[in-house]
């Protein structure tokens, strides 16, 4: 018997469409949805932006570190900056075309159709109308929506290199998800966190041993340049991820910095423990859960953004597409994704404008609401580790338009 759904599936344009017109519709999508925030952005949201919030904190810092080097400068050398070397260099497309907050918000906005459009090639061999859909739903994904526009945000552009090595590998590519993944540190450390996950699928301690090399050799050839020019600057930018670079260990939307603005400091040592102890845990339950490694970098993730003390609304992107997986066939993560989008959105407002309420409430509030959007995040990692979703199925020898 044919179920609703699976009518409604036949009578749709994606299921019929064919592999042209599906990358077109991500594409269409993506001009329509990210265009619109852009030019909004300038007719109406930026004054109010920059009177309700002040300027965009992070703008002058990209022009800052690309005007830099077009100007021929050494990232370190002469300009101090805790970020890894590639992140900086990926900013030279926007800043070669003037620089100004519409050419970021376009080159980020990019990043999301990027990323939107590897998954569909990627998933594509499982299903190719759900890979659509799931494709679909990234692009439309309110972090990435609010980040890559409205906040002149990099995480969008992260995001694309947290998930490549996990999707690489899931197509089979696993020497090419070494290199994404160390590319990835290089760029924004955050991939690194997923790359045991990789090795924990690899058979056999040879393959592991030399998706290890490959990772190793792709650090070196990337770290090399500015080991030799400027050893002692370079080394310093990991500070940041691991304590802070003031030492509180604690930054942004993270439940750590919300309590240290209420009084209760933790050392960065223990934010530190804490999210290397998450990440152990993760990898000890993908071993003897024996998860495939959609579900493992799902878990994993989940686990680190519960803990880490240094956290951005943005970073949720990444949970956000693994979920996107399961939600396309599930309605039930699917609204969960709602509530938890507001409730960390609002638990951000408050963080970052104290005005609303005051220093002495702000915190608080905003804590319980990171809260709330986290423990919504780990349910629906819950069900989706209970739950079957069209991965699960088997894979096409080659890509398929069905």
């Amino acid at each position: 018997m044919t179920s609703d759904g699976d009518r409604n599936d036949k009578r749709s344009f994606l299921h019929s469409a064919d592999h042209r017109q599906r990358l077109v519709a991500i594409a269409l999508v993506a001009m329509l949805a990210y265009g619109s925030m852009i030019a909004i952005d300038g007719l109406v949201m930026r004054e109010w932006l920059d009177t309700s919030f002040g300027p965009t904190p992070d703008l002058h810092i990209y022009q800052e570190r690309a005007g830099l080097i077009l100007n021929g400068g050494i990232i370190y050398r002469d300009l101090d900056i805790e970020s890894p070397p590639l992140i900086n260099y990926l900013l030279l497309p926007p800043q070669m075309i003037g620089g100004e907050w519409w050419a970021y918000e376009a080159y980020f906005s990019f990043f999301v159709l990027l990323t939107a459009i590897s998954m569909y090639l990627v998933m594509r061999r499982w299903d190719g109308y759900r890979a659509t859909l799931a494709s679909l739903l990234v692009l439309l994904c309110p972090f990435a929506l609010q980040d890559a526009t409205w906040g002149v945000q990099d995480e969008p552009m992260v995001a694309f290199f947290y998930l490549l090595p996990v999707l690489l590998f899931l197509s089979g590519k696993k020497g090419a998800a070494a290199v994404a993944a160390a590319t990835g540190f290089w760029t924004k450390f955050l991939p690194v966190i997923v790359y045991p996950d990789i090795l924990l699928m690899l058979r056999g301690r040879r393959d592991a041993m030399m998706n290890v090399i490959i990772a190793v050799v792709t650090s070196a050839l990337i770290a090399l340049p500015f080991l030799l020019l400027c050893p002692i600057e370079f080394l310093g930018f990991p500070s940041y991820y691991l304590l802070g670079r003031s030492g509180e260990g604690s930054a942004g939307m993270s439940l750590i910095n919300l309590l240290g603005q209420g009084g209760f400091q933790l050392p960065g040592t223990v934010g530190a423990a804490l999210t290397v102890g998450a990440l152990l845990l993760s990898y000890y339950l993908i071993h003897r859960w024996e998860l495939d490694i959609w579900r493992g970098a799902m878990l994993t993730t989940v686990m680190f953004l519960s803990v880490y003390p240094m956290i951005r609304l943005g970073y949720f992107i990444f949970p956000f597409a693994f979920f996107a997986v399961w939600a396309v066939n599930d309605r039930g993560i699917l609204l969960r994704l709602a509530p938890m989008y507001v409730t960390l959105l609002l638990g951000q407002g408050l963080e970052s404008n104290e005005q609303w309420l005051g220093p002495a409430y702000s915190w608080a509030l905003g804590a319980v609401l990171v809260l709330a959007g986290t423990l919504i995040m780990l349910d629906i990692a819950r069900l989706c580790l209970k739950r079957r979703c069209f991965l699960d199925g088997a894979a096409r020898e080659g890509p398929s338009s069905a």
